[in-house]
């Protein structure tokens, strides 16, 4: 092969990789945004479930029918 042929072609591959690492980084931090948003979802809603749960009216029963009724 020609020597010119070949640095072009190396060229081509180095800015590829240059390419798909910039690709890599911007994905990974977009990863890491989201994982982020995603442990505040899971903590909302386990404080909003946790809320419902202690607000929940308790079931008296000297309230409830008889099973007979």
């Amino acid at each position: 092969m020609d020597k010119k042929i070949v640095e072009e072609r190396i060229s081509q591959l180095e800015s590829l990789l240059e390419f798909q690492e910039q690709t890599i980084s911007s994905l990974s931090d977009e990863l890491f945004v989201q994982q982020a948003k995603l442990n505040e979802f899971d903590r909302t809603l386990r404080a909003l479930v946790k809320s419902y749960r202690d607000n929940l009216p308790q079931a008296d029963l000297n309230d409830e029918i008889p099973p007979h009724y």
